[in-house]
This record gives C-alpha cells, sequence and structure tokens, in this order.
C-alpha cells in the first residue's frame, strides 16, 4: 500500500491530503513552492515536511508553481488529481490543468461529484493495479473550487483506511 504521500502545500486538495496524512500518520512530503507560498500567504508551519524548491536565479510566480508541480509528478509512482466535476470547468486555471497534462499516463483523475463510495473502490482499485508506493496527490485550490477542501479531506478520509 501508500508508503509516502506527497503534495505541495496549496489551499483546497493539496491542503486536505496533508491534513489526512498527518491526521493518520501517513508519512508525507514532496517540494513546496519557494517561500513555502500559497494563495493565502504563507503555508502553515505544520506542513513542515514538504522541502521548499530553489532556484538560482529570480523566478516568476508561475515558474514557482509550476517547478514545484512537476517535481512532485516525478517523485511519485502515480497522481491522483481530485477535481469537482470532469471535464473541468472552465474556473479552474491552476496548476491542475498542468498536473493533468504532466502526469501523462500515470494519472487518475477523479471526479467528486460521483458517488463517493464508487470513488473510493477506484482509487484503491488503481493504487494496488499500479502498485502504487508514492503517491502524489493534487487538485484545485479553494479559491477556484469552494468546497474542494471538505470533500477531498472526506474522501481521502476513506481511501486510507479502506
Amino acid at each position: 500500500m501508500i508508503e509516502k504521500i506527497i503534495s505541495g502545500g496549496q489551499t483546497g486538495v493539496d491542503s486536505a491530503v496533508l491534513d489526512v496524512a498527518i491526521e493518520l500518520e501517513i508519512k508525507y512530503g514532496g517540494f513546496c513552492p519557494a517561500e513555502r507560498i500559497n494563495e493565502n500567504g504563507k503555508m502553515p508551519d505544520k506542513y513542515r515536511n514538504l522541502q521548499e524548491i530553489s532556484f538560482d536565479h529570480p523566478y516568476t510566480e508561475k515558474e514557482n508553481y509550476d517547478t514545484r508541480t512537476k517535481k512532485n509528478i516525478a517523485l511519485a509512482d502515480g497522481t491522483l488529481i481530485l477535481v469537482p466535476t470532469y471535464p473541468l470547468p472552465t474556473r479552474i486555471k491552476d496548476g491542475t490543468i498542468l498536473t493533468i497534462e504532466a502526469a501523462g499516463d500515470k494519472k487518475l483523475i477523479i471526479n467528486l461529484s460521483e458517488p463517493q463510495q464508487d470513488n473510493v473502490e477506484r482509487i484503491v482499485k488503481w493504487i494496488k493495479e499500479q502498485n502504487i508506493k508514492k503517491l502524489n496527490i493534487g487538485g484545485p485550490r479553494e479559491s477556484n473550487s469552494p468546497g474542494i477542501y471538505q470533500a477531498s479531506l472526506e474522501l481521502l478520509r476513506k481511501v486510507f483506511i479502506f
């Protein structure tokens, strides 16, 4: 089963992933943006296991987030992407699109508007079939998808105690 959960520390799905990992005492890590930023400013200290990416040159905010996303995909055996609906609503213009594109065939996209138990079973089956030990999990930030933190938290609790 899962040995490590990887997340980037943004609000929404990323924060839900980290909170479930901490609550269930699952090893977590991954890269977060330089200066440990998320859309609310500095991410909470409780996510201390995340490693800041570093640059040897001045960077843009987009480069900061995109580099974090790509590094976390590369660290993982597979990437789980939680979205409010699929296809994505047009309001979602964050790293979720990059994650979908960059994860290639090592991803599973879960539509949170589908029945929760079906999603739990689908995720668990995918993890087992793909023999995923290090799982990257991402999705929209809270401001683009209000309520996605709570929906992700509830789903992931069931996935990791399944």
